[in-house]
């Protein structure tokens, strides 16, 4: 445009002559740069349409080379049985239930069920010593674990332990889940069974003290020598 409007006029007409030209000149150099501007947006365009389709093309790559779940697995864990769905129906009437276990199991419980939208972290979990902690579980967050236990029972592998503890932990559920009345004690989900006491075999046996003795009972002995008949009285003693 600085060239168009300082370029001398050809027509050597002086200064008069080039203020006559200036609105030909800038209307001509609009147009140069409008049909410049022009051409740098249809190569916009057709740059950007080019990066759309390598960036599909990326990602048809990625989707191709990322792993594939298992078929059957999947199956599995989309199966749901009468018996499992009706065990979430009862576990819908639950207010709240008590969860008592071990912290290890806890962080299981949520690893595992923290990632499903109905588990909600309860706000406080209370320490109930022994390492074990008791958790207060809304029904809306017991549907969530079993949920969680229930496909875990079905895709993780034999032998790793994960398995185990959701079969644990659901059947452990379900034994508490049973029986349910409006009225009654709140629900108790407990994981702390322990070894049964020894039995007391010195008291139990015998009633013998230790070393064979007999054991003292307090009781004086029974006499051994026989009665006198009630009928007879006493004589008197001979010489």
């Amino acid at each position: 445009m600085l060239t168009t409007l300082t370029a001398p006029d050809s027509n050597g007409d002086g200064p008069a002559g080039d203020r006559q030209d200036v609105p030909d000149r800038l209307r001509e150099a609009a147009g140069e740069i409008k049909e410049e501007l022009g051409s740098a947006l249809e190569a916009a365009r057709s740059q950007l349409v080019s990066l759309r389709r390598d960036i599909a093309d990326v990602r048809a790559a990625v989707e191709e080379l990322r792993p594939r779940p298992d078929a059957t697995a999947e199956t599995a864990a989309t199966e749901v049985s009468a018996e499992h769905s009706a065990l979430l129906k009862t576990t819908a009437r639950v207010s709240s239930a008590s969860l008592l276990c071990h912290r290890d199991i806890w962080e299981f419980i949520t690893a595992h069920a923290g990632r499903h939208p109905h588990f909600r972290v309860p706000p406080q979990v209370a320490d109930e010593g022994d390492e074990r902690i008791r958790a207060a579980l809304s029904g809306r967050s017991l549907i969530a674990l079993l949920i969680s236990l229930h496909s875990t029972k079905h895709t993780a592998s034999d032998g790793d332990g994960d398995r185990e503890l959701a079969t644990t932990l659901y059947e452990r559920i379900e034994e508490s889940l049973t029986g349910l009345t409006p009225s009654g004690k709140p629900v108790t989900i407990t994981l702390d069974d322990r070894t049964a006491p020894a039995p007391n075999t010195l008291t139990a046996e015998s009633g013998t003290e230790a070393g064979g003795k007999p054991e003292n009972t307090g009781t004086p002995p029974a006499s051994t020598e026989q009665d006198a008949d009630p009928g007879e009285e006493a004589g008197p003693a001979t010489a």
